[in-house]
């Protein structure tokens, strides 16, 4: 039809493709850039949550800065710690943040496995039948009381809710009421309050031993009857130390149990995040300061002057070392500072000796000059 005929050459008909050798080294090349890639991003990963965390402790620490100013000096107003301190959502450092519109449970540590608070294990399974748990030793565990709205309704905190229902253990509907009311409120951390933030220091009597404010009520460092309260301004101001040297908040470590029920997104059997760091310890086994008998001399070798500030320590092992080795601490002047773990034993060691506590070695990884280590803020550091 006068059009030209298509004429298919050689060339045209056998294109060449790629060899099975070929094939075998693209792909080979595209694995090696991979293995090199994904560690790039594992490390870049790695370094945003670290960012994220360091970023929210900052938020927090002005947050408990801005709080010290409204509260006469007064830093927080406990742990966040329903046995030992009172209803969460009203007694706390993270209840008196969340009253200042600060969402602490959506500021969490992002590199942290642990993502609840050990409070969440009394909140779900404490027995809150018992003679006198609403309020025992000072301790307001009910809270406020319930009030009347102007439409007849009955207003209650969630923690006198727990307490009235009369929870003996576990069940469905203590952990509905704890899941919508609290955890979903965002009342939740896993960052570990340091003792001295919520105890604020001990008190000693002429003999070395704390003042029991109330008899009959336990003398453990870690409960408020035998401490002076949460962290002032004016006890930082009296302190002999810096307030860059003073943690407030840290990267938590894991408590010994664990969720005793699925709470929200968080699976039963996960574990909990420690409330509170350990307090003053002694340096030989880390164990409890011990009582002092009466008429034990002050001065000299045996003293209970000496116990206190040549013996003993702050107890850190509650702090994380979640990014990489490193812990972030917030301080007392606003900072918020890495802390590594150089011998990688999981533990920040300021001083005890290897085979303490779970000490692998007498490596000094937070030096007494960085760190506040003693038992008081007014105790001097000694040579």
């Amino acid at each position: 039809m006068g059009g030209k005929a298509l004429v298919l050459t050689e060339s045209s008909c056998h294109r060449r493709g790629f060899t099975l050798v070929e094939l075998l080294v693209v792909i080979a090349i595209i694995g090696i850039l991979m293995s090199l890639l994904i560690p790039a991003i594992g490390v870049a990963r790695s370094a945003a949550r670290k960012a994220k965390c360091q970023n929210n402790l900052r938020q927090l620490g002005i947050g408990l800065h801005v709080r010290s100013q409204q509260n006469d000096g007064a830093y927080c107003s406990g742990a966040f710690s329903w046995n030992t301190d009172g209803a969460v959502t009203e007694t706390g450092w993270v209840a008196d943040l969340m009253a200042q519109n600060t969402s602490v449970g959506e500021m969490l540590c992002p590199a942290n496995p642990n993502q609840v608070s050990e409070t969440y294990g009394d909140l779900l399974s404490l027995n809150t039948t018992t003679a006198g748990f609403a309020t025992n030793c000072g301790v307001n565990r009910a809270g406020s009381p319930a009030r009347t709205l102007p439409d007849g309704t009955l207003l209650k905190n969630p923690c006198r809710s727990l307490v009235d229902a009369a929870f003996n253990g576990a069940s469905p509907a203590r952990t509905q009421l704890v899941t919508e009311q609290i955890f979903d409120q965002h009342f939740n951390t896993n960052f570990t309050a340091s003792w001295i933030l919520v105890r604020g220091g001990v008190e000693l009597d002429g003999n070395g031993n704390p003042v029991n404010q109330n008899p009959g009520c336990g003398n453990s460092l870690l409960l408020r009857n035998t401490t002076r309260g949460p962290l002032t301004a004016a006890l930082l101001d009296r302190a002999k130390v810096a307030a860059n040297q003073i943690p407030l908040l840290g990267d938590g470590n894991a408590a010994s149990r664990t969720l005793p029920d699925t709470l929200g997104n968080r699976q039963s059997g996960e574990p909990l995040v420690l409330s509170v760091t350990g307090g003053p310890v002694r340096i030989v086994d880390a164990s409890p300061v011990p009582a002092f008998a009466p008429g034990t001399p002050r001065n000299g070798a045996s003293g209970w002057w000496t116990v206190w500030h040549r013996q003993v320590l702050q107890d850190y092992r509650q702090f994380a070392p979640v990014h990489r080795g490193v812990c972030n601490v917030l301080f007392a002047d606003g900072s918020v500072r890495p802390v590594a773990d150089q011998n990688e034993d999981g533990f920040l060691n300021n001083g005890f000796a290897a085979g303490i506590g779970g000490f692998e070695t007498n490596e000094v990884e937070i030096a007494p000059e960085d760190f506040m280590s003693l038992y008081s803020l007014q105790a001097e550091l000694l040579p």
